[in-house]
C-alpha cells in the first residue's frame, strides 16, 4: 500500500472521530471520502460505528465503476461520492452527515442564506436545496451534484447535508461552518419568537400605586 493511500486512511479515521464528537453524525450515519487518483476514492466503510473504525477498515472504490476489492462495503453513498468527483475536479474530500441544525434546514425544505461574513468566507453565501431522492440511488446523486454546481456544500432535502473541499481538513472545516451557519440561523429566529413583542410591553399592566405615593 501506499504511503500517501496510508495516510489518506488515517485522515478518514481521525476525521470520522472528529465528527462524531462535534455532534455531525451519529452511530453509524454519515459517510467520508477522500480522492486517491483520478480513478479511485477511499471511502469509510457501511454499517461500521466510527468508534471502532482502523485506517484498514476504509474501503478503495474505483470512481467510474463503483467497483472495489475484497475486504469491507463501501458506504451506500459511494455512487454520491463519486458523481462529486466526477463534477469537480478541485475536490479532494467529500463528507455527508445528518447533523443537527442543517438537518433542520432539510426536513423544512429550506436552502441556507450565510450572512456571517466569517462562515460565508468558507462556504460562500448561499447553500442550494437539493430535491428528495431515496437514499443511495443514482436520483438522488443527479439531484445533489445539480443543487452543488461549484459551490461547498447542498442541503439534501429530507436527509442531511453535503459538503466538499480540496482535502479532507477543507472539507471538514466547511461541514463544521455549514452546522455553525445553521445554528445560528435557528437559534436567532428562536429568541426573536420568545422575545415580547411590542404591542404586549406596552399594554402590560401598571405596577399599583403604594401608600406612600398616595
Amino acid at each position: 500500500m501506499r504511503t500517501d493511500e496510508i495516510e489518506l486512511r488515517r485522515q478518514l479515521v481521525e476525521y470520522g472521530k472528529e465528527l462524531l464528537e462535534l455532534g455531525l453524525v451519529q452511530g453509524t450515519w454519515g459517510n467520508l471520502s477522500v480522492r486517491l487518483s483520478n480513478r479511485y476514492m477511499i471511502t469509510t466503510p457501511s454499517g461500521r460505528d466510527y468508534k471502532a473504525l482502523t485506517p484498514r477498515d476504509m474501503v478503495k472504490v474505483d470512481i467510474k465503476t463503483l467497483t472495489y476489492g475484497d475486504g469491507g462495503k463501501p458506504t451506500s453513498e459511494k455512487g454520491l461520492h463519486a458523481g462529486v468527483y466526477e463534477l469537480r475536479r478541485d475536490v479532494g474530500a467529500v463528507i455527508h452527515t445528518h447533523s443537527k441544525y442543517c438537518s433542520i434546514f432539510a426536513a423544512a425544505g429550506k436552502p441556507m442564506h450565510i450572512t456571517d461574513h466569517d462562515l460565508a468566507e468558507k462556504t460562500g453565501e448561499l447553500i442550494y436545496l437539493a430535491d428528495y431522492a431515496f437514499a443511495g440511488t443514482k436520483a438522488l446523486t443527479k439531484n445533489v451534484l445539480k443543487a452543488l454546481g461549484q459551490r461547498a456544500g447542498v442541503i439534501m432535502s429530507n436527509h442531511g447535508m453535503l459538503c466538499c473541499g480540496r482535502d479532507l481538513p477543507d472539507a471538514f472545516e466547511k461541514a463544521e461552518a455549514m452546522e455553525e451557519a445553521a445554528r445560528r440561523y435557528i437559534e436567532s429566529k428562536w429568541e426573536a419568537l420568545k422575545a415580547p413583542k411590542a404591542s404586549e410591553v406596552s399594554e402590560a399592566p401598571k405596577a399599583s400605586k403604594t401608600s406612600n405615593e398616595a
